[in-house]
């Protein structure tokens, strides 16, 4: 039986997800429109900061390669600043970012010492607090019950 190969959509899906998980990362999917630019990466977003723009392509498949123009545009953000980078998994684009895939279990939860209310789950503390502004946060004790 031969499998069905992983369609770059869901590779997309994972990634996101995976970087939604951390406080201090934005990230934002690329549709292409008549408004796009041609070639652009599908995913960019920030980390810390830092703008970033990941090319998403197919694992284990050789024909999923780079166009020419992929490649220009790749560069063209390199040169201005941007982290960028191709993606073939979670692995790939945290990697990228500089981040090592946290297990459910290794993340940590950070309270925020202004409102006392907001939690965030990520392996780093956020820069700060949306609702309050606060920059301060405090590791959440977990009950053991």
């Amino acid at each position: 039986m031969r499998r069905q190969p992983v369609l770059e959509k869901s590779v997309v899906a994972r990634i996101m997800a995976a970087l939604k998980k951390y406080p201090h990362i934005v990230v934002r999917k690329r549709h292409g429109t008549a408004m796009g630019i041609a070639g652009d990466p599908d995913l960019y977003g920030t980390i810390n900061g830092r703008h970033f723009e990941i090319e998403v392509k197919r694992p284990d498949d050789p024909s999923s390669q780079l166009t020419e123009l992929q490649t220009k545009r790749l560069l063209e953000w390199k040169l201005a600043g941007a982290i960028t980078g191709v993606a073939r998994s979670v692995d790939d684009a945290l990697a990228l970012l500089g981040k090592q895939h946290a297990r459910p279990e290794e993340l940590t939860v950070w309270l925020c010492s202004g409102c006392r209310t907001c939690r965030y789950h990520g392996v780093d503390a956020p820069a700060r607090c949306p609702a309050c502004g606060h920059t301060r946060f405090e590791e959440e004790k977990q009950r053991v019950d």
